[in-house]
């Protein structure tokens, strides 16, 4: 058998590993590549009356998102104008009237408007409305919170919905998971010791998936080739084995499935990669959410997940076999990149590995990255 070398038409080049392990590199992906775009921080019903927040890290930044007196939401960063003291600590929490530093007590209306500072009234008055907490772009759609730091920022249906249109065909199809109506009925943090592309690239390909996943492959039996189809097919759903009569660990039937769904798309497994920081699952009971938060150069948060339609929890069902499945995916993958993670800190790695023609469309995260990098 003759070994393939780097000069094989049917190769690509790897993007170097330094990229993997240099604080400079993230810092700089930080401030182009996610700063820049919509990242995705939470779901509106996390934060469901006036004065719920949470709180997220957005290309290193400390953001609250909050819900207003209307109904609406609005974001700003997590810093009072008066020391630069981190205002709320919580990960998700409610503020009904205001928000207060902790520090010297200067407090914020829901808006981020200054209220208050205590003794300071002569001094501050004067410019108490310019002294309010920095403001932030955010939107809520699909459901979910988004924000980004971008201060004349790009259309949001064009970047994140248009990434959705592409991958589905049409809003219509997304439209029958009605994901605006979806509950969170379980959660996962995830602590992975890897750098977030080795994520985003194990996430965009299936060529691993026969030699890490069982579960995955017996309950989608088209992986088993190593291509992952729905990556060059508009409106591709992988179908379900026929032996599975739902997507779980067992092969038992999971929940009542969404009544939108055509026949087609109940038996078919649609997965998305949304640039910046999110991949969508969707299935014909539930959907899969994930959103990963860098942290250092060999370390990212991943948040996942799994949502269903409120009726069909109301009843306190055992959604544990639907859970577990996609739980083991996650552990498989995140220990795959963890591995990889390592070999990328060697310092005798000669980083001159390659992409094989199954990973090829992973190109595109790399020529988004290295454009966004040019650009800064």
């Amino acid at each position: 058998m003759t070994a393939l070398s780097h000069s094989d038409p049917r190769l690509l080049a790897c993007p170097d590993r330094s990229g993997y392990t240099d604080p400079d590199v993230l810092d700089r992906e930080l401030r182009a590549f996610f700063a820049r775009r919509w990242m995705l921080v939470g779901r509106g019903a996390e934060i469901p009356t006036p004065g719920d927040f949470v709180t997220a890290d957005v290309a290193g930044e400390s953001v609250i998102v909050i819900r207003q007196t209307d109904g609406s939401v609005r974001a700003m960063l997590n810093i009072c104008r008066h020391r630069g003291a981190r205002i709320l600590l919580e990960q998700r929490g409610s503020c009904p009237r205001m928000m207060r530093c902790p520090y010297h007590s200067w407090s914020y209306g829901l808006d981020g408007g200054l209220l208050g500072a205590p003794n300071m009234r002569d001094s501050v008055g004067p410019e108490q409305e310019h002294l309010g907490l920095q403001q932030v772009c955010a939107v809520e759609a699909h459901g979910c919170l988004w924000v980004t730091l971008q201060g004349d920022p790009d259309d949001f249906d064009a970047s994140v919905t248009g990434q959705l249109r592409e991958r589905l065909g049409d809003d219509a199809a997304l439209g029958r998971w009605e994901l605006e109506r979806l509950v969170s009925g379980h959660q996962i943090r995830y602590d992975v010791a890897a750098n977030w592309k080795l994520i985003v690239e194990n996430f965009m390909e299936c060529y691993h998936c026969s030699s890490i996943h069982p579960e995955l492959v017996a309950a989608i039996p088209e992986f088993r080739g190593g291509v992952a189809s729905q990556a060059l097919q508009v409106g591709h759903g992988s179908a379900l084995s026929d032996e599975a009569a739902g997507f779980t660990v067992d092969g038992r039937a999971g929940l009542p499935t969404l009544p939108e769904l055509t026949e087609t798309e109940q038996r078919a497994y649609y997965a998305i990669t949304l640039f910046p920081n999110s991949f969508v699952n969707l299935f014909d009971d539930h959907v899969v959410l994930h959103r990963f938060v860098p942290l250092a150069p060999g370390r990212t948060e991943v948040v996942c997940d799994w949502l269903f339609a409120p009726e069909a929890l109301s009843d306190g069902p055992d959604i544990g076999p639907t859970v577990e499945l996609f739980d083991r995916v996650n552990r498989q993958d995140f220990e795959a990149c963890e591995r990889c993670q390592l070999g990328a800190q060697s310092r005798v790695y000669a980083h001159d590995n390659v992409l094989v023609p199954a990973e090829h469309h992973l190109r595109r995260l790399h020529d988004e990255l290295a454009a966004a990098l040019a650009g800064d």
